[in-house]
């Protein structure tokens, strides 16, 4: 998990409207920061209601980063079938309900001994803070955030639920388009009430869908268009591979590199870059090929698309497959290979959204040092 750095600024907003003022104080402001934290609990929570209906899918959650507005949790991959995209995006909102649920409880009671005053003292949201005020902010908070996130203003939870229901019938890139239009208009609208109101808060929010709608849409062009790619067409031949019989020393030719290995014209396995090097530099030069080489075969298939092969190799966390046709090898897809390929279909956006295993970082900058890149 991480903290967006710009978070603490939501404890400055705190203290403005808790630590100073007439109504402001050390009391006040504790239980303002109490309360922040609270919000930030319900949205970690919200958070790990997407994950954890991901993980139900059997989709790697890579991270969660909280931002002063919200949360954002990074997937290994989108959703196959819209039904999971629906059940994933509906899964965080289910959470803010449920809180407003547990709380509601709690709070028609004390306002039943109290009186409302005691959970609104200053007759608006987000005045006066007090312990029963508090209850009844964190309740109204999650309350707007269920609200909020189901918007049908694509990235929000509501505009996955709306791209779910619009992809079997227009296709998933079509109804990236929609859902991302309509999000612009809703954040559009958004901004310019914030703007009548004198507001800064809707204005950023809006800000914010826009700019995350705009990269959500190109992402998934981007993944349109690498489903269409081939992996054949992209892969390396690299003279064949190497036969299993030949000693270390053989593999050596070209310079140190991840090979296949090969028999007849099948795949038996890999020799990787590193287990070549450790075995030359621990004096086994004179082991053949087959004695080291990995045979647990990962292959794609030259019709694979290269998305496909791509998560692949991130789940199997490997940086380079041998690439076959009708059983037999064609040559081999690599890590590097693959960075490039996304770099010029859309320059800029691997360092944004790609996200491949720190073993690919090494293996690509290791064959970057050994050998310039050839097109």
């Amino acid at each position: 998990m991480n903290v967006h750095p710009t978070f603490a600024l939501v404890f400055v907003w705190a203290f403005l409207n808790w630590g100073i003022g007439p109504d402001g104080g050390v009391v006040p402001f504790a239980l303002g920061c109490v309360f922040v934290v609270l919000i930030f609990l319900s949205v970690l929570l919200h958070e790990l209601g997407h994950c954890a209906m991901a993980q139900q899918f059997g989709i790697r959650v890579l991270d969660i980063t909280l931002w002063p507005f919200g949360g954002v949790a990074r997937i290994e991959q989108a959703p196959a079938q819209p039904k999971a995209e629906s059940l994933i995006a509906l899964a965080g909102p289910a959470i803010n309900l449920a809180i407003f649920i547990a709380l509601l409880p709690v709070l028609l009671l004390l306002s039943t001994i109290f009186g409302v005053d005691a959970l609104v003292p200053s007759g608006t949201f987000i005045g006066q803070m007090t312990p029963g005020s508090l209850l009844a902010y964190v309740a109204a908070t999650n309350l707007f955030l269920l609200v909020f996130n189901l918007l049908p203003a694509f990235p929000m939870d509501g505009g996955r639920v709306l791209r779910a229901l619009l992809t079997p019938s227009v296709g998933r890139e079509r109804a990236t388009a929609i859902a991302v239009r309509i999000g612009i208009v809703i954040a559009a609208v958004m901004i310019a009430a914030g703007l009548w109101q004198g507001s800064l808060v809707l204005p950023v929010v809006g800000l914010f869908v826009i700019v995350a709608a705009h990269a959500e849409g190109r992402v998934v062009r981007v993944e349109s268009a690498m489903r269409k790619l081939r992996v054949g067409q992209f892969a390396l031949w690299d003279m064949g591979g190497i036969a299993p019989d030949r000693p270390l020393t053989f593999a050596l030719r070209g310079g140190p590199r991840d090979i296949v290995v090969t028999e007849n014209g099948y795949v038996m396995g890999m020799l990787w870059r590193t287990q070549l090097l450790e075995s030359l530099q621990g004096g086994q030069g004179s082991r053949s090929v087959g004695e080291v080489m990995d045979s647990e075969i990962v292959v794609a298939d030259v019709t694979d698309s290269v998305y496909d092969v791509q998560q692949l190799m991130t789940s199997m966390n490997r940086w380079a497959v041998a690439v076959t046709e009708d059983g037999l090898y064609r040559g081999i897809f690599t890590a590097d290979r693959f960075v490039h390929l996304y770099q010029q279909v859309a320059p800029g956006i691997f360092s944004q959204r790609v996200t491949i295993p720190a073993e690919w970082r090494e293996a690509i900058a290791a064959n970057f040092r050994m050998r310039p890149w050839k097109r």
